[in-house]
């Protein structure tokens, strides 16, 4: 996070005491620059005209100098209040305050490296001076170097307790070493002194969000969008933890706040169209989100399950095609896609696709079950056996009725009567109005696959067993 540093006040005549005579005429000029303090005319250009006339007068008034170059950086005029500082030092190479004040000026130009040594400079000669350590842990931790941050703040706080203020400074570095807890109490430390600060409650939010905790970042979060609900990174972190916890309509509202040319944000709320049973504002939701990322995978896979669902089977084709350009190898993006075009009666490329997915997670139930679905369609009957098997080895929600149906025909046609004839008890005790029905029309076939099962006594056992429970 960038720290704004705000420069305060000027310094009064006796924060820089010269023991050098001082020229009357210049000594008049600096006390009417010094009469402007605390009023309107603080920081004007009649202020800096003073303060100029008086070092015009006497160049080694360094009091002048020094109110000189403040007046000149709440001005913006930089290069000049760098001028004034650099002369400052040449006046006098011990006193930290210019280097401290020149370190500020370099730090707000994101000249980082001078600063620091600016500041190394002040310590040298001030080693208390807490100002310079909190600066030198500013700069720590815009270089990133988390580590040093840290010890630099916990300097701060040492040496002056009752500047709570860099409590937010020491639990960013704390956050960005990763030592969470830790940043967790110094977060909740600087909010006991300032409970209204937003981004004090928004990064303890993340912080616990990291962690795991979500209702604790709940918390944090709800209270950061009391202070500034229309936050927009806010808001998209509010509303991927509400998607996230099942509170669909609270997270849209914080989506729909948050940044409306964000891919994602687009995304997640056609995720949250289509959860609400709406495919028609889930689809133009993510074809607005494809217009910005046009190449997000996650995006067209889930174009693809809202146009399966308006049963735009060609067009949901396509885009599971466009997600595997980028997705080759992933499972559900191969499942999903196998699936489609077996409805489709594509079957050479479904069972390719459904082979892929197998592959790649051989212990699941359904991709084994559609591939068999498939293999079977394509009279593949060995391997849809094996298939057929193994779905119901690693569990199937639905189908497994027609696997041990199948399975059935398949052990019968090879001639193995004791396990056609327990596939076949399986299939009638899972759904017997349905396959009780198909075996009866089955036998009505002068020629069938069951040849090997029909005419045995256990079949028409089994048979009679479950057609009474019909009656």
């Amino acid at each position: 996070m960038t720290v704004t540093i705000v420069l305060t006040g000027l310094l009064l005549s006796a924060l820089l005491q010269t023991t050098e005579p001082v020229d009357p005429g210049a000594l008049e000029s600096f006390r009417q620059g010094e009469e402007l303090i605390g009023t309107s005319q603080e920081n004007s250009e009649q202020q800096a005209e003073f303060f100029e006339k008086a070092v015009e007068l006497q160049p080694d008034f360094a009091v002048a100098r020094y109110n000189l170059a403040l007046v000149y950086i709440n001005q913006e005029r930089t290069q000049q209040a760098a001028d004034q500082l650099e002369a400052l030092i040449e006046l006098d190479e011990t006193d930290p305050r210019s280097y401290l004040l020149r370190a500020r000026l370099r730090f707000e130009a994101d000249q980082l490296d001078p600063a620091a040594s600016d500041l190394t400079r002040a310590l040298e000669l001030d080693s208390e001076n807490y100002q310079a350590w909190q600066f030198m842990g500013r700069i720590y931790y815009q270089k990133q170097q988390y580590g040093e941050a840290v010890k630099a703040f916990e300097r701060v706080l040492e040496l002056n307790p009752g500047l709570l203020a860099a409590s937010f400074d020491l639990a960013l570095s704390q956050q960005g070493l990763g030592h969470n807890d830790e940043a967790v109490r110094s977060y909740r430390k600087f909010l006991l002194a300032f409970p209204d600060d937003f981004n004090a409650h928004y990064l303890l939010g993340l912080v616990y969000q990291n962690e795991g905790e979500d209702d604790m970042a709940l918390e944090q979060f709800y209270l950061a969008e009391s202070i500034d609900p229309n936050h927009q990174e806010l808001s998209q972190e509010l509303g991927y933890l509400l998607l996230d916890r099942g509170d669909l309509e609270e997270a849209k509202q914080r989506l729909l706040r948050a940044d409306s040319g964000s891919a994602a944000n687009l995304g997640n709320l056609g995720v949250i169209a289509k959860q609400q049973g709406d495919p028609v504002q889930a689809e133009n939701y993510l074809r607005r989100g494809l217009e910005l990322e046009p190449e997000n995978a996650t995006l067209w896979i889930q174009m693809g399950d809202v146009l399966s669902t308006l049963q735009k089977e060609r067009e949901a084709v396509e885009a599971y095609r466009r997600a595997l350009r980028y997705k080759p190898r992933d499972f559900g993006l191969l499942f999903n896609l196998g699936t489609l075009l077996s409805n489709l009666d594509e079957m050479k490329q479904a069972r390719r696709f459904l082979e892929q997915a197998v592959e790649l997670k051989p212990d699941d139930g359904p991709s084994h079950y559609n591939l068999a679905l498939v293999l079977d369609e394509g009279k593949d009957m060995d391997q849809a056996q094996i298939h057929y098997l193994k779905a119901l080895e690693y569990g199937i929600d639905s189908g497994g009725a027609h696997a041990h149906f199948r399975l059935t025909f398949m052990w019968a046609r090879q001639g193995a009567r004791e396990q056609a004839l327990q596939h076949l008890q399986q299939a009638f005790e899972i759904e017997a109005e349905t396959y009780v029905r198909l075996v009866a029309d089955e036998l009505l076939n002068i020629s069938s696959e069951l040849d090997s099962i029909r005419y045995t006594d256990e079949f028409n056992q089994l048979l009679e067993q479950y057609w009474s429970r019909m009656q």
